[in-house]
């Protein structure tokens, strides 16, 4: 299976290498960590690939959208919060997610949002990481972009990334500072490309 993961990496790396989000989305979460830690996709994250794009991006990755329909890629989910913004688009192919985080900046941050079910229901929550200049580098075949001081990002998500937390969720990040009950938690794309904000 990761080698199939890998291959559908390099695919979406090389789809995407012709539209107008070459060189405007960046590897980030859990793929960073693989690659920062153990110079590998982690074992027990192998069917999950986290990307940032930039909110004055944002347009240039729903153009690449049906790119991505074309190449294969199922549009899956689409976040909105409560503000009735597209906060995150997520694909699939062979089992496997690729998932697009709208990065807003705010004070020399980037801002982010994530939801969840949560006892009293569904909750989102933003996060906040440093704003930072991208930077190339090279993984699984291929040259990506992160963000140039990785270990400040990481330790803004992870706390101490370099200490392997098989217990870790998403809704752990060290960077998430507020939460509230979700308005929108209807996040079924059903295929719909056009409309998204």
């Amino acid at each position: 299976m990761l080698g199939q993961f890998e291959d559908d990496l390099r695919y979406m790396h090389d789809v995407l290498g012709v539209t107008q989000l070459s060189g405007h989305y960046w590897v980030c979460g859990g793929m960073l960590l693989g690659w920062a830690r153990e110079g590998s996709i982690l074992a027990h994250d192998s069917l999950d690939a986290d990307f940032g794009v930039a909110d004055e991006d944002f347009q240039r990755l729903v153009s690449a959208a049906p790119e991505l329909v074309r190449a294969g890629f199922k549009a899956h989910r689409r976040f909105m919060n409560n503000d009735g913004d597209i906060t995150e688009l997520t694909f699939m192919r062979h089992g496997a997610c690729f998932e697009f985080f709208r990065f807003y900046p705010r004070a020399g941050n980037l801002r982010y949002f994530v939801y969840a079910d949560g006892p009293d229901g569904a909750v989102e929550a933003q996060g906040s990481v440093p704003d930072q200049p991208i930077v190339p580098f090279d993984f699984v075949g291929r040259s990506w972009l992160k963000h140039e001081d990785h270990d400040l990002e990481l330790r803004a998500n992870y706390g101490n990334w370099e200490v392997v937390d098989k217990e870790w969720s998403y809704m752990d990040d060290h960077a998430l500072d507020d939460r509230c009950v979700w308005k929108h938690p209807d996040f079924d794309w059903r295929g719909e490309l056009d409309g998204l904000r």
